[in-house]
């Protein structure tokens, strides 16, 4: 079962794993942004963490797998995923539905390459929707 998300939050996958080590600049991380300083290192972890966050949420009812990097495209990113447990985020009517109520509040990170005014949790619904999620096939 392949399944679509997008977001509004930076959710760059960068690689950017630990704390600040001086003695490991420069370089660039799995995004190709060069990582010259503690500033852009912790900018690199912090939209590590996003991506980490919402990868640990879809793995909370099953094993993920077939996980695509996440792409930005007009400031929204956005991947696929699969699983391989049949209903597990819901039902056949309303396939994600367990999905949407387990993001719905997450904390998430902001000040990173988002550009949209967010509050600093998922929301899966409403005006202030800045998470979505679809089944594929």
């Amino acid at each position: 079962m392949r399944f679509f998300c997008k977001t509004l939050f930076d959710i760059t996958a960068t690689g950017v794993t630990g704390h600040f080590k001086s003695s490991r600049i420069p370089f660039r991380d799995r995004s190709g942004k060069n990582i010259v300083d503690e500033i852009t290192w912790n900018q690199a972890r912090n939209q590590q963490r996003n991506w980490e966050t919402l990868t640990q949420l879809l793995s909370m009812r099953t094993q993920i797998f077939e996980i695509e990097v996440p792409k930005k495209h007009h400031e929204i990113w956005s991947f696929e995923f699969e699983v391989d447990t049949p209903g597990v985020f819901g039902t056949p009517e309303h396939p994600v539905e367990m999905l949407l109520l387990d993001a719905e509040g997450i904390p998430m990170l902001l000040g990173l390459e988002n550009t949209y005014d967010l509050l600093p949790v998922l929301i899966t619904d409403g005006e202030d929707q800045n998470i979505w999620f679809d089944y594929l096939t």
